[in-house]
């Protein structure tokens, strides 16, 4: 999702013949969307609410070797479990899948997010201990949280807002924008401190001229 900037439901509605690696594109054509009636989860793939959602998001990043890993992974998988795969006409050659290969819905995803922080809490609670310090606090986030990555890192690289709209697949500039003026923000604070520094250093520097 850092890489893709696509939503939750889309990521679980991707399917392998929506990645093109000789175009090096990834089109975003469905989601995976999951209720419950009468007691029973029913999961299926609906179209995208509007049309700025169905787009193609070029690879970036390191996006095509994790992709070509996740293929072999996923094959190596289906050998081994066989029939015990688990995958209906409706919902096969999904990218992103479980272990069973059922579809990645959001719960899974989140399960997925806190493993991984779990590891790399632990990972610097070793290195705290080796560098004789206080570990660095590792927080939880929503998987949203990632896809706001991505939009943060496209205005950081100085793409242009038209630009990272149609990535998004947001359906109006202000959403986009709203992330844009959030960013500026951060960066506005970043260049005050920097103005506060070099004053800093310019006084000091007049100061030992003068003595």
């Amino acid at each position: 999702m850092c890489l893709t900037g696509v939503r939750v439901g889309e990521l679980g509605g991707m399917k392998w013949s929506d990645i093109d690696f000789k175009k090096k594109v990834v089109h975003v054509r469905r989601s995976l969307s999951c209720s419950y009636y009468n007691g029973e989860k029913r999961m299926m793939l609906v179209t995208p609410k509007t049309v700025n959602s169905i787009r193609e998001i070029p690879f970036l990043g390191e996006m095509e070797e994790i992709l070509k890993s996740q293929k072999k992974k996923q094959n190596k998988l289906k050998e081994e479990l066989g029939s015990r795969w688990r995958s209906t006409d409706d919902l096969k050659d999904l990218v992103f899948t479980t272990g069973m290969g059922s579809p990645c819905v959001r719960y899974v995803v989140e399960k997925e997010i806190k493993k991984a922080l779990k590891r790399m809490s632990e990972k610097e609670g070793v290195l705290a201990v080796q560098e004789n310090r206080e570990p660095r606090e590792i927080r939880d986030f929503h998987p949203h949280s990632l896809r706001h990555t991505f939009a943060t890192r496209c205005f950081e690289k100085k793409m242009e807002p038209k630009v990272v709209q149609r990535l998004m697949g947001h359906s109006s500039i202000s959403i986009t924008l709203n992330i844009y003026t959030h960013v500026l923000d951060n960066i506005m604070e970043e260049e005050i401190k920097k103005f506060g520094v070099a004053k800093t250093q310019t006084s000091e520097e007049y100061y030992n001229e003068e003595i």
